[in-house]
């Protein structure tokens, strides 16, 4: 099944979303998150009610306009995402997951990008290699061009790397205590240069995405992620995003993947090119 909203063709369209059945860097005894893609597919083409002249068209919020700019490029190996996302280009990639992982193959076709990162962990577990918790020491980027939002779960030797290479980590508790507005003036003065956004689905909390491998009590909510990444989208030049973890043996009610699929929603109408 392909993504309901995606009606382009590849040479024509603004976004190209790409989906990524595996789950080869899960630890984690919750599998499935290789059913990520499809779930969010399938999900999507449910929550899509409104139809004209008997197909189906855009949620009302856009009026139609991005229906035409999404591409489907269907489910890629992991082995050869890298060379997808090379072939693309100028186009903006949306990687569905799979497990985390898959994140660090997409960043290392953006090596100077800052990395905007959503998870209930921070992903810097250098002893660890090809792992959904060692995304961003497995890419060699500079961790001072990282931010990491909504950590709450972090190891010891994870927060030795944040201490030591002065990486932006803001906790949950901050979010809760400051406010969205406040953190995001605290991650403008840190951005430089084109961002990456990639969100794994467990920084909210269980009660609103109870679909993901790795569960963290203590999230996020909806509206915090969405205010964030609104303000991300039209204050910085996003060369792409992804939204990873979703487990669909554990999404009660497809919770998690009505969420997923909303926020893919809000980051494609929300997108402003630079």
């Amino acid at each position: 099944m392909k993504f309901v909203y995606a009606s382009a063709p590849l040479q024509d369209a603004e976004f190209v979303l790409i989906g990524v059945p595996d789950e080869s860097g899960n630890r984690s005894p919750r599998t499935g998150s290789k059913r990520g893609p499809d779930a969010i597919r399938k999900v999507a083409y449910e929550r899509c009610v409104f139809k004209k002249k008997g197909t189906f068209s855009s949620t009302p919020v856009d009026s139609g306009k991005f229906v035409q700019k999404i591409h489907d490029y269907g489910n890629v190996d992991k082995k050869k995402l890298g060379k997808v996302i090379e072939v693309l280009k100028d186009k903006i990639p949306i990687v569905l997951g799979g497990d985390h992982s898959i994140t660090a193959e997409v960043i290392k076709q953006f090596p100077d990008v800052t990395v905007i990162y959503f998870d209930a962990h921070p992903g810097i577990l250098s002893s660890l290699q090809g792992y959904y918790g060692s995304v961003l020491t497995d890419t060699e980027i500079n961790f001072g061009k990282c931010i990491q939002i909504g950590v709450r779960e972090p190891e010891i030797e994870e927060l030795k790397h944040i201490k030591k290479e002065v990486l932006l980590s803001i906790s949950v508790e901050e979010v809760y205590e400051k406010g969205v507005s406040a953190v995001f003036k605290e991650i403008k003065k840190v951005v430089q240069g084109k961002v990456y956004l990639s969100v794994d689905l467990n920084v909210f909390d269980p009660a609103f995405a109870p679909g993901v491998s790795t569960p963290v009590p203590g999230g996020l909510h909806y509206h915090q992620v969405i205010p964030f990444v609104k303000n991300i989208l039209s204050e910085f030049d996003v060369v792409g995003f992804d939204i990873m973890e979703l487990s669909p043996s554990y999404d009660q009610d497809q919770r998690t993947a009505h969420l997923a699929v909303k926020l893919l929603l809000e980051m494609i109408v929300n997108y402003k090119k630079k």
